[in-house]
């Protein structure tokens, strides 16, 4: 079972749902709730998308955030943060932090992809980075799993 970890920007695409990656981010979502793969977030992830969906944390809109997040959390595991994956972080000294933190997060996950809009942000080489089409159609390529949604 593939394990996946979400950049913030596609649990906003799903949670908002922010046209055009509504629909993506969506299949993913539904095939991680069914077990196809593992779908995670690291933990510092949370405060921030709290921060961003309530539009800097206004108390009308945090309420309605939390309810949501505790919603995904039913399917979407939550890694722990430690020292060592700060330190690693500070000590790379890369341009985006916060994403070089998903890097090494991943890699202490051992996980097979890191799933984002802004790949460029990312460090090429110590994992895979992948947008949601580029990630079904790896599914496709490889593993001959075809998750395109049947019409009714």
């Amino acid at each position: 079972m593939a394990k996946l970890l979400l950049d913030t920007n596609i649990v906003i695409d799903f949670l908002n749902e922010r046209e055009p990656f509504y629909e993506k981010a969506r299949l993913l979502m539904i095939c991680g709730r069914v077990g196809e793969f593992e779908l995670w977030l690291a933990s510092s992830q949370i405060t921030d998308l709290i921060y961003i969906l309530s539009d800097g944390g206004k108390q009308g809109q945090v309420e309605e955030v939390v309810k949501h997040l505790r919603e995904l959390r039913t399917f979407v595991n939550v890694f722990a943060v430690s020292d060592r994956e700060i330190d690693l972080t500070l000590a790379a000294a890369w341009k985006d932090p916060e994403d070089y933190l998903l890097v090494e997060v991943a890699l202490a996950l051992n996980a097979d992809a890191v799933i984002t809009r802004n790949q460029k942000d990312f460090p090429e080489g110590l994992v895979r980075i992948l947008d949601c089409d580029e990630f079904f159609d790896w599914m496709s390529e490889d593993f001959s799993l075809n998750y395109e949604e049947v019409p009714w």
